[in-house]
């Protein structure tokens, strides 16, 4: 099972990432701001110090230091005494001489006082709830001298500043959640996409193709399973063709088999019947030949399920194209003009030679154009031309009749598939088995009402 999405992969780790990045920059940058801001604290009080020794303050009002340095003072005795001092007032526990010693550090102060190392000796201090930075001074007879400069303000432009830069790095993080979820999305639906188009194929749907949103590596994913798909459907198409071919082939042999040894048993008795004197009435001459027409018209539907049933090798020779087909037309001139079709060729005058066998073609292009003369009942215009397209020759054949329905296009090349009265529906199929078996191709594309055309494609020889 599945715990966690692509687009949940891409986000979540930079996320993560830029979250303690954004979270733990800031904490840094404070630090730093707050250990350079002591530094300049310390040595700006350090200096008001060297004043305070060098004027000799040390004697005055404490009170005149307090209102010119904004800082408090205590005087403490050799015992840690509480000797004077500038705060207001302490609470009770602070106020005890031995608690207040503890609470500002004097004995732990004492043994650096004594042996100074150069160094101002400096403590950070709470009292009354308020934190301060303590300077301290040795004075005579064993009294110290504490400088405390309030840290207050410090700490709330330390607090403010905190939260300042917290504030902007949650709202940073948040713009960078919404913009890689954006980016995630705009990478995942696309696959997303890919993905239902490849349940639809598995469940055997080819004719849906995967919709293209993207012109990056997954469009030419997406492009590349289109492809994938068409070439599947094709080779589907094909393989139904073949099975069905094969079934029509069976069936095709199997009646021809079973009708034909009646058919020429019908055929006989009927020609004996007309050499009759009783039947040499004219009306009974007039229905033995519709009885003899009539089997004549089986027997080429026979005919015609036989050689479906059972294609003959090609008869493969390197030969002109042009000669072929005006035989055939040649033929079918005077039909033509019973029809009232006007012919119209366009064939190249130079043609290149290729390898067909001559006899199958004619069979697979009289039957195109006996289709084209069907389908102008009223006459028309029957137009047939030659082209070279790359390594293939064409034979194209067009006719302004009535068309083909749109819904029978996809049908027109199985066997038995047939809207007319008279026919066997295997004409195209054969048309297009004809074609396959040179290497070639037939495309039919019409216009319901406007007519239809018929390419013949076959290879060039090398």
């Amino acid at each position: 099972m599945r715990r966690y999405g692509i687009q949940t992969k891409i986000v979540l780790p930079f996320m993560l990432l830029f979250a303690l990045v954004a979270i733990v920059l800031p904490l840094v940058a404070v630090e730093i701001f707050a250990w350079k801001y002591d530094e300049q604290f310390t040595r700006e009080t350090e200096g008001w110090l060297d004043t305070i020794t060098k004027t000799g303050y040390f004697g005055e009002d404490p009170e005149k230091i307090k209102s010119a340095y904004s800082v408090e003072i205590m005087i403490f005795g050799s015992d840690y005494t509480l000797n004077g001092t500038t705060l207001d007032k302490l609470s009770d526990v602070e106020g005890d001489w031995t608690n207040l010693a503890d609470k500002m550090r004097l004995r732990e102060v004492k043994p650096r006082l004594e042996n100074p190392d150069g160094k101002s000796v400096i403590q950070d201090i709470t009292l009354n709830g308020k934190p301060y930075k303590v300077f301290y001074l040795p004075l005579s007879l064993g009294r110290y001298y504490c400088l405390l400069r309030p840290m207050e303000a410090i700490a709330e432009a330390k607090r403010t500043f905190t939260w300042y830069m917290l504030s902007i790095a949650v709202l940073v993080i948040g713009l960078v959640a919404l913009i890689s979820h954006l980016i995630g999305r705009n990478l995942t639906n696309p696959i997303k996409v890919l993905v239902d188009s490849t349940a639809r194929v598995a469940t055997g749907e080819l004719d849906e193709l995967c919709e293209i949103k993207t012109h990056d590596e997954i469009g030419d994913l997406a492009a590349a399973f289109n492809q994938m798909t068409r070439d599947l459907k094709q080779s589907r198409d094909q393989l139904i063709q073949a099975e069905r071919l094969a079934t029509a082939g069976k069936m095709s042999a199997s009646f021809a088999h079973e009708i034909r040894n009646p058919l020429s048993s019908m055929r006989m008795l009927a020609q004996m019947l007309m050499q009759k004197p009783e039947m040499a009435v004219e009306k009974h001459q007039q229905s033995l030949r519709y009885i003899l027409e009539e089997i004549e018209q089986i027997d080429t539907i026979v005919k015609g399920l036989m050689d479906f049933a059972r294609p003959t090798a090609l008869n493969l020779a390197q030969q002109p194209l042009a000669p072929v087909l005006q035989a055939v037309l040649a033929l079918m001139e005077a039909n033509l003009a019973h029809h009232k079709i006007q012919l119209v060729l366009d064939l190249l005058p130079e043609t290149p030679e290729i390898q067909f066998d001559s006899d199958k073609l004619k069979q697979a292009f009289m039957n195109v154009v006996l289709n084209a003369m069907e389908a102008m009942p009223q006459g028309g215009v029957l137009k047939v031309s030659t082209i070279v397209n790359e390594d293939m020759v064409g034979i194209k054949v067009v006719d302004n009749g009535v068309g083909i329905p749109a819904e029978d296009l996809a049908h027109l090349f199985e066997p038995f598939f047939t809207k007319k009265t008279r026919g066997t529906g295997l004409g195209l199929a054969n048309v297009k088995r004809i074609l396959e078996e040179h290497g070639g191709s037939v495309e039919i594309e019409s216009t319901l009402g406007e007519g239809t055309e018929v390419s013949l494609w076959l290879p060039l020889s090398e």
